[in-house]
């Protein structure tokens, strides 16, 4: 009989032990950080409370000596492994209206280190905004928004600030023949009138990664009087799994052990 209960005390253990080693990994797609794509005043619609905007680097040549990489940072709330981070990209360039952007990859560093590439060949999906709108430029014209869903692998710190930044090959941006062109347009949008519950996400301030050969400088950024009449705030959301600290783990395990010999003075009492 007390064989027969140890091994089934072994396997409730084993069960318990696997549970909580794999709790992480069923969280591996919760979304840590949410600054997504606007809910309200969008487009030319909205008037001067319009909401919604996008961000490129434009050249008057398609291959510049130096580029702007928009961006941005977002901060997490505690330690987490991050296996995702999505954006959205305005379908760019007058003369290609609805091509699917090519060519993207993600550079990253926490604040003040080294940016560099943390992922390519991200998936790419054509989306709108809610009610089904596109982008609609100043000018009118209407663009495709693409969700753009970059893989990655980081260990990033809780109250750890974290810059991102989209780069794509420059396209043609305006004129036939081509007189300007642009990298990725990224989505972007003024959190006080973006209607969203991730407004307090926003700060006002977004980011440039300057680079230049082989340098390269964070440049911060306010749209207000630079292009907008608003400060703006790149839409970017960030998933994966929070990471518990080592404290927990111990505390854990010293529970577990606990409980082992509560119930085995338990089944010995009731032999």
């Amino acid at each position: 009989m007390r064989k027969t209960r140890t091994v089934i005390l072994q396997i409730a253990i084993i069960t318990a032990v696997f549970f909580f080693v794999s709790v992480p990994q069923a969280l591996a797609d919760d979304l840590l950080f949410d600054r997504g794509l606007p809910t309200a005043n969008l487009n030319n619609d909205a008037g001067a409370s319009r909401s919604n905007v996008s961000w490129a680097d434009n050249e008057s040549t398609s291959n510049p000596a130096q580029s702007w990489l928009p961006g941005d940072d977002f901060t997490l709330a505690s330690n987490s492994n991050v296996n995702k981070i999505t954006v959205w990209i305005v379908a760019g360039g007058t003369s290609s209206p609805g091509s699917i952007p090519t060519g993207l990859s993600l550079w990253g560093g926490t604040a003040g280190s080294q940016i560099a590439q943390i992922s390519t060949s991200p998936v790419v999906s054509q989306t709108h905004y809610v009610g089904g709108q596109s982008y609609q430029g100043y000018s009118g014209n209407s663009w495709d928004i693409y969700q753009v869903d970059f893989a990655v692998n980081l260990n990033v710190k809780g109250g750890q600030t974290y810059d991102f930044f989209v780069n794509q090959p420059f396209e043609c941006s305006s004129g036939d023949p081509c007189t300007a062109y642009a990298n990725a347009f990224l989505s972007a949008s003024n959190g006080p009138l973006s209607g969203s519950l991730q407004q307090q996400n926003f700060d006002g301030q977004f980011l440039w990664l300057y680079v230049n050969g082989d340098s390269q400088q964070v440049i911060p950024w306010n749209s207000l009087g630079n292009g907008w009449d608003k400060s703006s705030d790149a839409n970017v959301q960030v998933f994966g799994s929070p990471t518990p600290e080592p404290g927990s783990i111990i505390l854990l395990g010293s529970g577990l052990l606990g409980l082992v010999g509560v119930v085995r003075r338990k089944f010995g009492k009731c032999a």
